[in-house]
């Protein structure tokens, strides 16, 4: 996720979106937001700027009290409340060493990008589950506790499935590092964000190995051609083991003849022509 393409490329664009979350929490809070304390609402402000670039923040609470001197509990007591009204959903992250639940991570619902976490996390579960709880009665303890434990459970399991590769993300979650020119090429033969990108890295480290010294961006030409040579093979069944493996292999190749071509300069002293002498 935090590889996702930022919704605010620039700094007035960020400043922006932030003041529409923050404005959203503030009309929430109504009169009683002024008479929060100072640290309160300046760590109030940090989640919203945090959030206005891809409308999720991972900041802990220990962070954000200590750097506006107020207590964990204040920022805890923040984000239930903002919870509360729907202005946040709050996912855990899955552990790699067990099921345990990780660190929260607080999507803010009117964030444009909402909607995409919302598919990419499978969170209607959580949305269904998240109204039952708040239309549970204040007697309803237990019952509300365990409903509580379901809904991270759920949460969990969505991590787990993205941590594990289980969820399939398309082309539109490839990351911004790879070319747009590049990915719009591959996508039409494997529309998947990480074997896209796994292809990038391919030719990239072919190009570092050539010793052209030109970034990849600027050969995107000769990349282009040895992957639509390598699509080819593959359509012919020449390729005996793995697709990326054939594209390197055809990518060095070419970029070796450029490099030959690159440093074969009939101008210089090496190539002194005595026919002409």
């Amino acid at each position: 996720m935090t590889n996702y393409q930022s919704y605010t490329e620039r700094s007035h664009q960020k400043k922006e979106m932030k003041k529409i979350l923050l404005e959203k929490v503030m009309r929430t809070y109504g009169d009683t937001f002024y008479r929060l304390k100072e640290g309160t609402r300046k760590a109030i402000d940090m989640l919203c700027f945090f959030a206005a670039e891809r409308g999720f923040v991972y900041a802990s609470d220990q962070y954000l009290g200590e750097r506006y001197e107020v207590s964990d509990r204040t920022v805890r007591n923040v984000l239930a409340m903002l919870r509360k009204k729907g202005l946040i959903v709050t996912v855990y992250r899955g552990l790699s060493n067990h099921n345990g639940r990780g660190c929260p991570m607080h999507l803010f619902v009117d964030h444009p990008y909402f909607k995409n976490w919302n598919n990419y996390l499978n969170l209607e579960d959580f949305q269904e589950d998240f109204q039952s709880e708040n239309a549970e009665t204040a007697c309803s303890s237990k019952d509300s506790d365990a409903k509580k434990d379901s809904t991270n459970n759920l949460t969990i399991n969505s991590l787990n499935k993205l941590r594990t590769g289980s969820v399939h993300l398309s082309a539109e979650f490839t990351p911004s590092i790879v070319p747009e020119d590049f990915k719009n090429t591959v996508r039409v033969f494997f529309n998947d964000a990480k074997e896209i990108h796994d292809i990038w890295k391919k030719a990239c480290l072919a190009n570092k190995i050539s010793g052209l010294n030109v970034p990849s961006e600027d050969i995107m030409p000769v990349i282009l051609q040895a992957f639509k040579e390598a699509i080819y093979a593959l359509k012919q069944n020449k390729i005996k083991k793995d697709f990326q493996g054939y594209f390197f292999g055809t990518l060095r190749g070419m970029l070796a003849l450029e490099a030959r071509r690159k440093h074969f300069n009939p101008e210089h002293p090496l190539y002194y022509n005595f026919l002409e002498a």
